[in-house]
């Protein structure tokens, strides 16, 4: 009589019943036996029924690419997330400091700002970008009389366009149809705010109408929010090279005041494409602006404190926002009631500089203290998940993006790339969830 193993059961009973395991049963379950780990592995079900309740993370909502992991994958590395095992790499340095904006194109590509200069690298079959830049734009500047500097400030990429802010108060548009080959430049628009005298902090694609596009600009210094809409030349298609405030190329400008005497931190706006969510510079509480319309739908607090902005805002999804302030405020809000649904503070106290979602539970902020980022979730409301120092230098994190497996992060000289697709047994653990 042959004698009866659990492999002799049907695949729907098995699933049942490992369903009903821990995870570190399961992971006993799977050392025991070949062809149970090959089952335990690939069968989804098991996985979604065991992890249901932990934390898992997406890629962030900029960074479109949907996970492909199996659910076996997923766990494995999500539980890495919070329990801090991943591989810290540094690939791209340099030596003077800067305050760099990064985006993790698709995870396909990673374009950075570095002074002046836009560099793209390319990330390679390790899911790691290379340490040379694949190609690198110096964007336009101009000197003028008390600006000390000329670097990109922010970049948005979006619906084949890239849209940069200079610290010149210069603003340039270039058109990249495959990521991997040098943009072209389509326009350069030399004065921005009060005649090129104020820095442009923030920039925005609001719309991409042919053939027009619709570009919304800010500065930490005036109070004024203003729409460009720029025009197709008539006979050439798009205007290649510098334009200087040409009425070929600019159709019209409108500018909205949204308050006295506070300027514009940063801004994003919402995949429906209608509704623009900026963060002021001076008060902790952002405004709400209906882009069709042009009404603003949420108003800041009206008392303005120069120690308090908000340093960077994203949407978190459709019908909320997450901001990060000087204080060192995480906070989600309603943009339909206006009520606040998350705040919590960083764990160090210190100012938090920028912010990333993956639209669910997880959101990450960089710090401007030791090179740190912080994992928060959602569901959680007093507390923090888990914090990564991401460099041994000690540095602000300016901009940060992430997927499911990796976490980039930008300092003054540096950025580091933090790998959680690693194997528990051969990675250092860094576990820091014990701050408060």
């Amino acid at each position: 009589m042959t004698a009866l193993t659990l492999l002799h059961l049907p695949p729907e009973l098995l699933t049942n019943i490992f369903s009903r395991l821990s995870t570190s049963e399961l992971l006993n379950l799977m050392l025991s036996c070949k062809a149970l780990r090959k089952f335990i592995i690939n069968d989804n079900a098991i996985w979604r029924t065991t992890c249901r309740g932990k934390l898992f993370v997406h890629s962030s909502v900029e960074n479109s690419k949907p996970t492909s992991l199996s659910w076996y994958h997923w766990s494995r590395i999500s539980y890495n997330w919070y329990s801090g095992v991943y591989r810290g790499q540094v690939p791209i340095q340099h030596h003077t400091n800067y305050m760099p904006w990064l985006t993790y194109q698709n995870s396909e590509a990673l374009v950075i700002s570095v002074g002046s200069e836009l560099r793209c690298y390319i990330i390679d079959k390790r899911s790691m970008p290379y340490c040379k830049a694949h190609w690198i734009l110096q964007v336009p500047k101009i000197k003028r009389p008390g600006v000390r500097i000329s670097d990109i400030s922010r970049f948005v990429i979006k619906s084949g366009l890239i849209v940069c802010g200079n610290r010149d108060g210069c603003m340039s548009v270039y058109k990249v149809n495959n990521i991997r080959e040098k943009p072209h430049l389509l326009f350069h628009i030399q004065d921005c705010h009060e005649y090129g005298e104020k820095e442009l902090s923030t920039v925005e694609l609001c719309n991409k109408n042919e053939p027009f596009l619709n570009i919304a600009t800010g500065s930490n210094y005036s109070s004024v929010l203003r729409f460009w809409q720029l025009k197709e030349h008539e006979s050439d298609g798009f205007v290649s090279g510098i334009q200087y405030n040409n009425n070929n190329v600019i159709d019209s400008v409108s500018d909205i005041t949204l308050s006295n005497n506070v300027g514009i931190r940063c801004m994003h706006l919402n995949n429906l494409n209608n509704k623009l969510a900026i963060g002021l510079n001076g008060n902790d509480t952002p405004v709400l602006l209906d882009v069709p319309s042009c009404e603003i739908l949420m108003n800041p607090h009206e008392k303005t404190n120069l120690k308090q902005l908000v340093r960077d805002i994203q949407w978190h999804d459709t019908n909320t926002i997450i901001y990060v302030t000087h204080s060192g405020k995480l906070r989600l809000i309603d943009a339909r009631s206006h009520n606040m649904l998350y705040d919590v503070q960083d764990p160090f106290l210190s100012s938090l500089y920028c912010v990333k979602s993956d639209g669910g539970r997880s959101i990450i902020v960089g710090s401007a203290e030791y090179a740190r980022c912080v994992l928060f979730d959602t569901r959680k409301s007093k507390t923090h998940v888990q914090i990564y120092f991401t460099q041994k230098k000690t540095s602000p994190v300016y901009s940060l993006d992430f997927d499911s497996t990796k976490l980039i992060a930008a300092a003054d000289r540096s950025v580091a790339v933090l790998d959680f697709n690693v194997n528990l047994a051969s990675a250092e653990r860094r576990d820091y969830s014990y701050f408060k």
